[in-house]
């Protein structure tokens, strides 16, 4: 599989849904960051390069599934038919799914059956990770950027949906 995809689906874990900057920050600091991003993207998609009104300020997470850490690392303008294919799961719920597949393909340039294959193998990343505990930390350049986003980090870990019943 090419390792050089421009798009796939970032499909975040259960236990983290919710817990994002646009989410948590008060709405003002959260607009400055979105138009800080809007502005830098030149008011076009970063991924597909189409200008569009309707962009979304997607936040970019890595995974550290050895030691349960989400780590915010960047943001990035979207389009919504990118922001279909990054939120696959939710698209393919919502019935969404075949649009999306065939944007990934697209703007990847790879066949329909190596698209359902990044889809599968993201869906069997997303499965995993909803079984455990994260810890939310800011990347060290985001936080001198935006110090706001402190208000992110947790220390304590974010309990998966079976750990808050018990």
């Amino acid at each position: 599989m090419n390792k050089d995809l421009k798009l796939v689906p970032h499909l975040v874990p259960k236990p983290l849904w919710g817990k994002s900057a646009a989410n948590l920050l008060p709405r003002a600091s959260w607009d400055r960051i979105r138009a800080d991003i809007l502005t830098a993207a030149n008011h076009k998609c970063q991924v597909c390069k189409e200008k569009s009104r309707m962009l979304s300020c997607h936040e970019m997470w890595l995974y550290d599934d050895k030691n349960g850490v989400a780590t915010l690392v960047e943001f990035r303008m979207q389009c919504r038919d990118c922001d279909q294919v990054v939120h696959m799961g939710r698209a393919v719920k919502h019935g969404g799914g075949r649009a999306a597949l065939i944007h990934l393909c697209r703007i990847n340039f790879i066949s329909p059956k190596e698209g359902r294959a990044i889809y599968d193998g993201a869906m069997a990343d997303w499965k995993e990770r909803s079984k455990r505990t994260w810890r939310i930390d800011v990347a060290k350049a985001l936080l001198e950027r935006y110090p706001q986003l402190s208000a992110l980090i947790e220390s304590t870990p974010v309990p998966t949906a079976a750990e808050k019943i018990d």
